[in-house]
Order: structure tokens, then sequence, then C-alpha cells
């Protein structure tokens, strides 16, 4: 009896001493091995994207991420830990995008997910996210959702706005195109919605300058789109605005061309990728007017040096620059906050990290800057056109109050 009171006094000390030996061996600080995702060797990240269905085009924004965070891994990663992004493919639908982060939150164990392509499977997701507390990197949805959600302050975003980018393109249509009937081909989801609102509100401010003549919704599983087209040329629009998938925004394209009908079109900047639309769309497709949120590699060279070494190991991403580059944004900042962050990376040291970006510049994403009452990044755009198939800059930078 005497022998075994002796062994249950040394018992806590004893452990105690095999926690100690065990974090020395582990090589990580205490407070980092207990932050889900984050181990002593790497921080793990999780995406839902479109690798197939009718927005697969987007799909590579993913790729194209992994591909960045690949690369920084071989150059010895951040603080001796890799980034590993563990993709997940959702088809375009909201279901599908909403069984991936549960699986990425509960099995994987992610310290936060980056995208989530397309607004009706971000809003899907959105509420299990804010109820796991899962830091969420630039999801692919209109920022105006998160005014006063109460788990935006989980959110940083480097997205631009759909309704605001609306508004531009109203007042470019009229002021600078000279288009007085409007029309918007749109969505029939949080996404088309978004730009249907932001033109609604700009004709609105207008006053009697031009009118929206009709507004045509789409749904996803729609293949032909020639009724569509005949009622935006029954309307006498001169002006279309587009929020479409690009598989949906070529296909307005060609119904419109096939009719002789050839208003100007304002295509929002998830079709600002002047290949693949060029690919889907072909002539049809040229003279379209665009948006772009980071400079084009044909005119910065530092995102041209940032695009070539992503095209390098995954060669996919040249013909695809516009989306690629996309991606590289989405992840960005993520990266710089976790060099500011340090070894010793918990939430609270990732939150004060990233809310110290002040106006600073990635490779690819430019002026951006988080806050404690600021979580979206960047407030400008630039428009483009198509020209001889390619994306050529026709503004200056653009600036739109800042959502939240």
């Amino acid at each position: 009896m005497e022998r075994s009171a002796g062994w249950m006094e040394r018992l806590p000390r004893l452990v105690a001493a095999i926690l100690v030996a065990l974090m020395v061996a582990w090589g990580a600080a205490p407070l980092s091995a207990q932050v889900r995702g984050v181990t002593p060797t790497e921080v793990i990240l999780g995406t839902s994207a479109p690798l197939s269905g009718p927005a697969a085009a987007w799909g590579i924004t993913a790729i194209a991420a992994k591909t960045y965070l690949d690369l920084i891994n071989e150059a010895g990663g951040i603080h001796g830990r890799t980034i590993r992004l563990e993709i997940r493919d959702d088809a375009y639908l909201p279901p599908r995008a909403v069984a991936n982060v549960r699986e990425l939150a509960e099995r994987v164990g992610v310290f936060a997910i980056v995208g989530i392509i397309g607004s009706a499977n971000a809003f899907a997701v959105r509420d299990y996210a804010y109820q796991q507390e899962l830091f969420w990197m630039t999801p692919a949805i209109d920022s105006h959702i998160w005014i006063g959600y109460p788990g935006n302050r989980y959110v940083y975003t480097v997205y631009p706005d759909y309704y605001e980018e609306a508004r531009i393109f109203t007042r470019y249509a009229v002021e600078t195109l000279g288009a007085q009937r409007l029309a918007v081909f749109y969505q029939n989801d949080q996404y088309g919605l978004a730009g249907l609102e932001g033109v609604q509100d700009e004709i609105a401010r207008l006053g009697d300058r031009a009118r929206l003549v009709v507004e045509v919704p789409y749904e996803v599983s729609d293949t032909d789109l020639a009724a569509h087209a005949q009622r935006l040329q029954s309307s006498g629009a001169d002006a279309v605005i587009i929020y479409a998938t690009p598989n949906h925004g070529a296909m307005i394209a060609q119904a419109m061309a096939r009719i002789g009908y050839h208003p100007h079109r304002l295509a929002t900047f998830t079709l600002g990728d002047a290949t693949i639309m060029t690919a889907l769309a072909g002539e049809a497709w040229e003279g379209v007017i665009s948006a772009g949120y980071f400079p084009l590699p044909d005119e910065d060279p530092v995102v041209a040096a940032a695009l070539e070494r992503v095209a390098q190991r995954e060669p996919s991403l040249r013909a695809m620059a516009y989306n690629a580059l996309a991606g590289i944004s989405f992840v960005e900042p993520f990266v710089e906050a976790l060099r500011r962050a340090g070894p010793d990376l918990t939430r609270e040291s990732f939150v004060e990290a990233i809310e110290s970006l002040q106006d600073w510049d990635g490779e690819v994403i430019r002026k951006v800057t988080f806050g404690p009452d600021r979580h979206q990044g960047i407030n400008r755009i630039y428009l483009t056109q198509i020209q001889n198939g390619r994306a050529v800059v026709i503004s200056d930078w653009i600036t739109y109050p800042v959502g939240f």
C-alpha cells in the first residue's frame, strides 16, 4: 500500500514531464498546437470550387491558389510551416458546397476557408461557417451580404462588390456610351440579383436620363437562351448589363448576335478573362466591356512574373490568366498575414496581423487595407474592353464606398 501511494504521488509529475518532452519534440508553442488547422509543420486551408458544371471556368481560381501556395511551400513555407489547400468540387451546386465545407471543418479541421465560388454557394455556406467560427478569405460573393451580419468579423475579402460594380456600369453606359434604355440579363440568385439591384438604384439616381426597360433572368439549368435574347431585343435596350456564368454569358452573347442584335454589352468582372470568354463565345464577345480589380499582366511586369511562375508549374494557367490571377489574389493577403503573425500562430495573432495591412501591395492584388472596422480590403475597379480578343484597359481606377 505504501509503495502504491508513493506511485500515485509521483504520477502528476511524471505526466507533466512527458507532456513537456512531447512539446519539445514537436517544436511548437503550446498555443499553436491547440489552434484548429495549425500544426508545428503546416497550416490547413480548404475551399469548395466548381471544378465541373456550368461555372467550371471559375474553378481555375482554386487550382491557381493551390499552385501559388505550393511554390511558397517549396521555398520553405512561412515560419517553417507549409500551407496545405484542400480543394473539393461542388459543380456550382449550393448543397454540395455546404457538404464540402462541413467536411473541411469537421473532418479535415481547416484553419480557414478560401474563396467559395458562386454567390448562392457562399450564401448557403455563410451561417455554417459563422457557427464554426471559420476564418473566411475572399468569399466570391457580393460584399453587401456581410453588412450587419455578425459573422462578418471572421471574413476578410479582396473581392469586388457586384452591387457597386453594377452602379459603375450603369453610370458608364449612360454618361460615356450615351445609352438611354438599359437592360439587365442576370442569373436568378444572389449573384445576379446583386447586379440587378445596383442597376436599379443607379438608374433611380440618374433620374430621367435613362430607363431600365427590361429585366431578363435565367436559371443555371437553362441551355437555350434564344427567347431571352429576343426579349432583350424587343425591349429596344441600347445597353445590356450581364451577370452570368461564363457559359451563360457566352450563350447570351451568341444568341444576341444570331438575331442581329448588337447593343452595348457590359459584363461583370467575373467574365473578365478574355481568353476564356473568347474561346466560349468567339466573335460574339468582341467589344464587350468588363472590369478588373488587379493590374493586367500585359501592363504590369510584377503581375506578369507572378503569372509566369505559377504557369511554369501548372501550364494550363497561362491560357486562363485572368482567372488564375484572381485565384492568387484570394490568398495573397492570407500569406502576408501569416508572415506578420510570426511563428506562434494563434487566432488572435492572425487577426492582429491581417488587420495591420494598410494600403498593402501584393504581387497581384494592390492597395489592400483591413482593420477592426474594415474587412472589405479593396474598393476599386477599372473597366476593360475586348479588342481583337484581348482585354484592353479603357478607364482609370474607379473607387466605390467600403461596405463592411
